[in-house]
C-alpha cells in the first residue's frame, strides 16, 4: 500500500526563529501536502522534550515528514511518533547525538530518513543497510538575500558572524579596518533583516566549517551550512575554507583558503585589491541562485519519496 506523505510545520517560537521553517515553507511551495501540527501548550514543553507518549497504533495510509534536530527529536516529532510512520529530515546530527538518533530510529521503526550531512547519512546507512537514507544539502531562501553594491563601494571590511573563529578574530588588524565580529556570544544584529543588510555591505566574510571552529561539537563531520549560501548570494568574498560538500556540489572552490600564520598579510592584501575579486563573487551569486534554494531541495525530497512509492517501498 502506498502511503500519503504530509509534512508538519516546525514549531514557531514566539520570541525567535526556527531555521527549519524555511524548509517546510519550501515543501509547501513545491506542492507538498501538509498536516496540522499539534504541539503541546507551553507549560508542557518540558515533558515533550524529555519524555514520549506511548505508541498505541500506527496509521497504515499516511506518513509524516518532520523537520528535526537530534537535540529536540521528541518535541520536533510530537505527537506524530505515536500514530504515524515518521520520515525525519535531520539537521545537526553531530557525533554525540548519533547513538541517540539510531536508538530513536529503532524504537519508532523509521524506514526513511533525510540528512543534511553526507557523512552522517553514510554512517547511518552502515548502521541500517535496509533503511532508505538520503543526503540533501542544506539550503536557504535565496529570495531574501540582496546582491548588494560592488565590492569597492562596501563599508564593512570584514564580517565574522555566528561561531567565532580565532584565526582572524584574534589577529591585530589596523584600526582603519572596519572589522565586525561577535564577542562573548552576543548577537551582532538585532534582526535578520539587519544581518542581511550588513552582508550586502560586506567585502570579506570569514567562513569555516564547524568542524574547524567547534571540533568539540562537530567532531570530524564536515558539512555545508547555510552561511556559505548567504555569503555567496550577498556577493561577499569568502575567506577561510570550503566544506567538500560545497565544492562537490558546485564543481569549484568559491572560498579563498586562509593561510595559517599569514592571516594579517593575506587579509590586508585582499582588501587592498578587493576589486579584483568582483568576477569571483558575481559567479558565486549566479551559482547560488541556481543551486541554493530550499525549493530545489524539497523538489528532490518529493522525487525521492515518489521513487519509493513507485517500488512500493513507502
Amino acid at each position: 500500500m502506498k502511503k500519503l506523505v504530509r509534512a508538519v510545520e516546525p514549531y514557531r517560537h514566539p520570541h525567535g526563529i526556527n531555521f527549519k521553517t524555511k524548509a517546510f515553507e519550501a515543501w509547501v511551495k513545491a506542492g507538498g501536502q501538509v498536516a496540522e501540527s499539534h504541539y503541546p501548550p507551553r507549560w508542557a514543553h518540558h515533558f515533550a522534550y524529555r519524555y514520549e507518549l506511548p505508541t498505541l497504533w500506527k496509521d497504515k495510509k499516511e506518513a509524516r515528514l518532520r523537520f528535526v534536530e537530534p537535540v529536540s527529536l521528541s518535541f520536533d516529532t510530537f505527537p506524530d511518533y505515536c500514530h504515524y510512520e515518521i520520515i525525519p529530515f535531520i539537521w545537526d546530527c553531530w557525533p554525540k547525538y548519533f547513538e541517540k538518533v539510531c536508538a530513536w530510529f529503532v524504537k519508532h521503526d523509521v524506514k526513511t530518513a533525510f540528512f543534511t550531512s553526507s557523512q552522517t547519512a553514510d554512517r547511518t546507512r552502515e548502521r541500517f543497510p535496509k533503511m532508505n537514507i538520503f543526503y540533501v544539502p542544506e539550503g536557504v531562501d535565496s529570495s531574501l538575500y540582496s546582491q548588494g553594491k560592488a565590492l569597492t563601494e562596501r563599508t564593512i571590511d570584514i564580517l565574522e558572524f555566528g561561531r567565532a573563529n580565532k584565526q582572524v578574530f584574534d589577529v591585530q588588524l589596523p584600526e582603519t579596518v572596519n572589522h565586525l565580529h561577535s564577542r562573548d556570544g552576543k548577537h551582532l544584529f538585532e534582526s535578520d533583516e539587519e544581518f542581511r543588510s550588513a552582508l550586502a555591505d560586506t567585502k570579506i566574510c570569514i567562513t569555516f566549517p564547524r568542524c574547524d571552529t567547534q571540533p568539540e561539537i562537530a567532531g570530524d563531520i564536515e558539512t555545508l551550512t547555510q552561511r556559505y549560501w548567504e555569503c555567496m548570494l550577498s556577493r561577499c568574498v569568502m575567506v577561510g575554507r570550503s566544506p567538500k560538500e560545497l565544492t562537490d556540489l558546485i564543481g569549484y572552490d568559491p572560498v579563498i583558503q586562509l593561510e595559517k600564520g599569514s592571516e594579517k598579510t593575506q587579509i590586508m592584501d585582499i582588501l587592498s585589491n578587493i576589486g579584483a575579486y568582483q568576477s569571483l563573487i558575481d559567479k558565486n551569486r549566479d551559482v547560488a541562485i541556481n543551486l541554493s534554494d530550499w525549493t530545489k531541495r524539497m523538489n528532490h525530497v518529493q522525487d525521492c519519496l515518489q521513487e519509493l512509492k513507485k517500488y512500493s517501498i513507502l
